[in-house]
């Protein structure tokens, strides 16, 4: 299994960013316009390294009194090695650390079992997110 660290330069956040776009935009379709947002500039970026290289990304932004986990991705053949799991825990502890109450994430519907296993409960109704359903889930912290 790999490592997570936080993102500390320029060229790490363009590896993130690069990850999201194969994972979102190509294999997943949503409009490259809606990828990148305003939230990017104040996130803390994470990445997943499997032998010194980027397999995955997320990131964490704060608002009062909670934290919003999101563009949480991993390439597609790196999937099933634990990378979003140590990414999402490496997340939620540097929520916890800056005295947030909840975590908050808006799920892909299809991995709801997933963030579920790390404690998140699906809160209100199923939305479309960029031709997605999503379900916006949440952990108290």
């Amino acid at each position: 299994m790999g490592t997570v660290k936080c993102v500390e330069s320029a060229g790490e956040l363009g590896t993130a960013y690069n990850i999201r776009f194969k994972v979102f935009v190509d294999e997943q379709n949503v409009p490259v316009e809606l990828e990148l947002d305003e939230y990017d500039n104040d996130a803390v970026h994470m990445l997943a390294l499997e032998g010194g290289v980027a397999v995955g990304c997320g990131r964490v932004v704060f608002f009062e009194g909670y934290a919003k986990i999101g563009r949480v991705a991993v390439l597609k053949e790196h999937r099933g090695r634990g990378h979003a799991k140590m990414i999402c825990e490496k997340l939620i502890d540097i929520a916890r650390e800056q005295g947030s109450r909840k975590a908050v994430l808006d799920s892909q519907c299809s991995a709801e079992g997933f963030y579920r296993k790390l404690g998140f409960e699906p809160e209100g109704e199923v939305f479309d997110d960029a031709g997605i359903e999503h379900v916006r889930m949440v952990k108290t912290l």
